[in-house]
This record gives structure tokens, C-alpha cells and sequence, in this order.
């Protein structure tokens, strides 16, 4: 029955004043539940792990999935389990550590699983083992290291859809059925036409292209808070007695439409949302829509209806495009050498970095005159330095022994790197949608304060300075300029460009003559 289905849901939205249930669902054995791709490979793989690592924040699904796996562990003889290494003492923490470190090196033959939050355990694990987070990080078969922080739940079409279809329909058809034929709303029930909208495919595409976007602009949607999103999306905190009561003092219906889970509330994910609120960007639209509250509708409905370019249509700057290199990094050979490669937007990024580098200029080189006496005072000869630094676009996970493998995990971050030739160690500048839209704006001359961001990987100029520090022969390229062009000469530029494969070894060299003027 949909009011039985409205009574459950609505508890998981943390606008309902009686959102505590939801803290205790864990303890519920009915509570919704759904199987996701770490439970399923845990299953699959269970017989030759010796060591399953859970890390992420509170609402992640850490008891959730340890309570799904309690028979499979009993079954294969994990006795060590730590449902919460947090709450453990300094002293614990030490012991525990110390047994993992047994368990990976084959003194202990135990079975372990650990949950924790992932700034408690790598604290606890500097203090005491330092070298213990790079042996867990080994891509070991026995082994299974799970940061749930790093989990993008809007990834999978078919995961997302299955979490959509469970929560809302996970009892059938008779859950989202209303038999309350005696109900004031009966023939016009909200809750009917959100759940269908959101169970509908351009509904659930257009929910799961904002819970992608959160991801990839460098946020995190936990499985707590993707389940609350969902629930106010349907219900926005009202059960079906509160809903009536909200009707008949006057409420709007048209603020309770599933379109209006943009509109701004006091709440940290919503308040997420609500800035990518299609209707804060300019857009066509009919002739009848004559007002800001219409546009307003009209903008956020049309975002559910359209079914192309959901990522478009969101009010976030440079989203388009940067979703369009994180595909294109995510295809084979997973690295592009900068100079090569012709996609459109890394070279307008290319251009970003090169203006940054040099202060306004077009280039990232610095200029040295050294000109011969032979060539007399009509002709000036200027050596470029790190002006065609052989570097690549590359995955963020990609590494030096999977060149040419599928990676599988789509990031949204990549790299932009040279390898040093004196040890082939890269150097890498961390490119994650902050930097790539400053990039942008610098590359479409805005101006770009840089000052707040103070991350490491993110500075350019000392990225430029550490690779500056490796070059042996600094000497790149060659601008030949004419003090007189009366008899039709122009200035030009001569560059060797060699490249090396940064994976295959494999070797080229081309040069590159291009006028300048």
C-alpha cells in the first residue's frame, strides 16, 4: 500500500521530525537493504582474503555491509571483526595494528575485518607502523581495501537503479498502489506522481546526473545521505497526515513537486543541490512563461523532462567539459602525450597552465637572447627554456605496470606529469575540477586569484620549478626574429621535440617550425 510505502520512505529524509529511526535501521532486520558492488565482490572473492579493510565517514555503509557479510564470515573463519576501530583505546588501536601487520606478513594465520573511519586508522597507522598503509596498498589478492570515501553511488547505471527501484518499490508494484479511496487527494496524490517521476528512467537519469555532479565537483554522497536525498525528493519530510494538514492550512502543492528538490533549504546536501538549480542559469523558454516563478518552474521541470544533457542544463561552471576529459582518460591507453594530443578542451587547459606559468603570457617558456656575432644586428635569435617539456594527460590511477589495462574505477581527478630521466619518477600536477576550472578561467583571460589554494599538487609554478630541477638540457626550442621584414621574411620558431612513450620506452623525434608572426 503507498501509505505504508510513504510511512517508511519518509523516515530516511532528514527533514522529517522523526529522521532518528533512520540512525536505528541498522539494528532493524527489515530495514531496506540492497546489495552493492564491494558486498558482491567480497562474496566472490571471500575464500582467499585474509584481510577486508572498510574506510569512509559515518553513513557510508560500514555496519551495513559487515551486518550482510556476518554469516559469510562466520562461514570462512573471520573471527577478528572490528566493527568500529575508532571507539577503540590508543593501547587497542597499537594492538590491532600490530596484529594486521602478522596477518600481511604470514606470522598470524588469522582472518581480520576492520571498519574505520579512514583519518582515525591512517593516524593510528603513522604512529605506529609507518610503513603499513603502503603494504595494504599493494593490489594483494588477499587483501581487499575498500574506501568507501572514494565511492561514486551514482557511477552505475544499473547500481543507481537498483538502489532507486529497492528503496521505492523494493515490495512491488502494491507499494506505490493507493487502496485510500476515501483520501481528499486520492485522484491528484503527490506522493503518487514524485515517486513515478523518480522511479520513471528520465527521472532517475536526471537524479543520478546531480548526485554525479556532487562526485565529480569533489564531493561525496554517502549512502545515508543518497537515501535522504531520495526520500525528499518524494515525500520532502512530510508523511500522509502531515501532508493533508499542509494542504488544507494552504500549502502550495507546486512546492512539494519533485522538481523543487532544487530549491534552497538549511541543509548541507540540499544546500549541494540547490546551487546547481537549473533555473539560475539563463535559458530559452515559451512565451507564456512571463514570470520569475514560472521561469523558475518551468527551468526546474524542463531539467526532468528533457532527458539529454542533464550535465548541461546544471548551474555549474565548466562541468560539461571536464566530465568530457575524465571520459576521455578513461579510455585505453589511459595517456596522452601533451604535445600529440588534439582534444580541444586539454588544449585550452594546456593554454590555462601556460598563462598562469608566465604572468599573462602566451607561453610557458623563459626567454634567453643569445644571438652569434655572425649573424649580424638584423637577426636575433631567443632560446626557449621548458617550452616543449615531453609530458602527458594521464589517469589518476594509472601506473607504470598497468599501461594499456583497463583501470576500471572512473576518478574525478587526473594528472597532468613528466618523468624525470635521471629515475623515471613522475611528477605530477593534481588536476581535480577546482583546478581545472581555474585553469579555464585563466585560459578565457579572467582574472585568477590563486592564492587560497595551497595544496602541493595543485601549485603550477612549483611544479614547473621541480621539473626545472631534473632537466639537464633546459634549451627547448629556437625563435629566429628579424629587426627588418621589408623583403617579406617573418619571424619563426624551430623546436626538436623528442618524445618518448612514457610506458613502452619507445622513441621519436620531430621537428616543429612555426611562424610567429
Amino acid at each position: 500500500m503507498l501509505k505504508e510505502n510513504i510511512d517508511k520512505i519518509v523516515r530516511y529524509c532528514r527533514q522529517y521530525q522523526a529522521h532518528g529511526y533512520m540512525m536505528d535501521e541498522r539494528n532493524l532486520n527489515d530495514g531496506f537493504n540492497v546489495e552493492l558492488p564491494e558486498e558482491k565482490f567480497i562474496r566472490q572473492n571471500i575464500e582467499k582474503l585474509h584481510l577486508i579493510l572498510f574506510t569512509g565517514e559515518a553513513g557510508d555503509g560500514k555496519t551495513r555491509i559487515m551486518r550482510n557479510l556476518k554469516e559469510v564470515f562466520v562461514k570462512y573463519e573471520f573471527h577478528d571483526l572490528c566493527i568500529d576501530f575508532s571507539a577503540l583505546t590508543a593501547a587497542e588501536k597499537e594492538q590491532l595494528i600490530k596484529k594486521i601487520r602478522a596477518v600481511l606478513s604470514g606470522e598470524a594465520k588469522d582472518k581480520m575485518v576492520v571498519a574505520a573511519n579512514i583519518g582515525a586508522f591512517t593516524q593510528a597507522v603513522l604512529k605506529f607502523d609507518l610503513s603499513l598503509m603502503e603494504e595494504l596498498t599493494k593490489k594483494r589478492e588477499d587483501v581487499y581495501l575498500c574506501n568507501f570515501e572514494n565511492r561514486n553511488l551514482a557511477e552505475n547505471e544499473d547500481v543507481f537503479q537498483k538502489i532507486v527501484e529497492d528503496f521505492l518499490a523494493g515490495d512491488g508494484k502494491e507499494s506505490i498502489v493507493c487502496k485510500n479511496y476515501s483520501c481528499i487527494h486520492y485522484e491528484k496524490c503527490g506522493f503518487r506522481e514524485n515517486i513515478h517521476k523518480v522511479l520513471s528512467a528520465p527521472g532517475r537519469e536526471a537524479l543520478r546526473a546531480i548526485c554525479n555532479a556532487i562526485y565529480l565537483t569533489g564531493g561525496h554522497l554517502t549512502f545515508r545521505e543518497l537515501l535522504s536525498l531520495i526520500s525528499y525528493m518524494v515525500t520532502f519530510g512530510q508523511d500522509c497526515e502531515e501532508r493533508r494538514r499542509y494542504i488544507e492550512a494552504g500549502g502550495e502543492e507546486e512546492k512539494i513537486k519533485y522538481y523543487q528538490i532544487f530549491e534552497p533549504k538549511a541543509d548541507a546536501l540540499l544546500e549541494k543541490v540547490s546551487r546547481m538549480d537549473p533555473a539560475l542559469k539563463k535559458g530559452s523558454c515559451p512565451k507564456e512563461i512571463d514570470t520569475k516563478e514560472k521561469y523558475i518552474n518551468y527551468r526546474r521541470k524542463n531539467y526532468f523532462e528533457a532527458q539529454v544533457n542533464y550535465y548541461e542544463m546544471l548551474n555549474v561552471d565548466y562541468l560539461v567539459p571536464f566530465y568530457q576529459v575524465l571520459k576521455y582518460m578513461n579510455t585505453p591507453p589511459y595517456h596522452y602525450d601533451t604535445i600529440q594530443d588534439k582534444n580541444l578542451v586539454l588544449q585550452s587547459l594546456k593554454k590555462g597552465i601556460n598563462k598562469m606559468s608566465s604572468q599573462g603570457k602566451s607561453d610557458t617558456g623563459l626567454v634567453v637572447t643569445d644571438t652569434p656575432v655572425i649573424l649580424g644586428t638584423q637577426i636575433r635569435t631567443e632560446f626557449m627554456v621548458m617550452q616543449d617539456i615531453n609530458m602527458i594527460w594521464h589517469k589518476y590511477d594509472i601506473e607504470d605496470s598497468k599501461a594499456g589495462q583497463e583501470t576500471g574505477k572512473f576518478w574525478n581527478k587526473f594528472y597532468l606529469s613528466y618523468r624525470s630521466p635521471k629515475d623515471r619518477r613522475l611528477i605530477s600536477l593534481l588536476i581535480d575540477y577546482q583546478q581545472f576550472r581555474y585553469l579555464m578561467l585563466c585560459s578565457e583571460d579572467y582574472f585568477v586569484n590563486r592564492n587560497e589554494l595551497t595544496v602541493e599538487e595543485h601549485a603550477v609554478n612549483t611544479f614547473y620549478r621541480k621539473i626545472l630541477q631534473e632537466r639537464e638540457q633546459v634549451y627547448d626550442s629556437i625563435l629566429i626574429r628579424f629587426d627588418n621584414k621589408e623583403d617579406g621574411t617573418c619571424d619563426f620558431s624551430l623546436t626538436v621535440h623528442e618524445s618518448e612513450d612514457f610506458f613502452t620506452g619507445e622513441k621519436t623525434r620531430s621537428v616543429r617550425i612555426r611562424k610567429e608572426d
